[in-house]
């Protein structure tokens, strides 16, 4: 924000990318970006970290014409039983 208007502030190379999802674990805060399209749709989603100054890649993480991100938590002690 300059005073009037949004400024950019970071650039992230996507890929026909189709969803952001913010997330915040334990005081940190992350960026997960589904890129969708590839030459075959097989491309490498991604995973940011904030470091205080920007968003750095975390993790790629392999996916086919990603679509979405959802967020959730587990709860810690829970277990399943078959």
């Amino acid at each position: 924000w300059n005073g009037s208007a949004f400024a950019p502030y970071q650039a992230v190379g996507t890929h026909g990318a189709h969803d952001w999802a913010y997330f915040s674990l334990d005081g940190h805060s992350f960026l997960a970006l589904a890129n969708h399209l590839s030459a075959h749709y097989d491309i490498d989603s991604a995973v940011y970290r904030w470091d205080g100054a920007a968003f750095a890649l975390l993790q790629a993480i392999p996916t086919h014409g990603a679509w979405d991100w959802e967020f959730f938590r587990i709860a810690s002690g829970s277990s399943s039983s078959s």
